[in-house]
């Protein structure tokens, strides 16, 4: 695999892979009959679950107010 180069401009040194490493990077990416067969559809928006960050923070906020009340 190659290395992005430094930001100074100056190309880096090339890592050397060997190619049973360069085998197994590909087979890991390549879709076997079984994952190619099932088709994921996508899901409404009413389906998609997203986690809420805000009521957490709310939640400790209101947590450590009670506990001070």
């Amino acid at each position: 695999m190659d290395r992005p180069s430094s930001a100074g401009g100056t190309p880096m040194s090339r890592q050397r892979v060997s190619a049973t490493q360069r085998a197994i990077d590909s087979l890991i990416f390549t879709p076997t009959a079984r994952s190619r067969s099932k088709r994921k559809s996508i899901p409404a928006a009413s389906q998609v679950t997203t986690y809420d960050y805000v009521y957490t923070l709310l939640r400790a906020k209101f947590d450590r107010m009670r506990r001070t009340r």
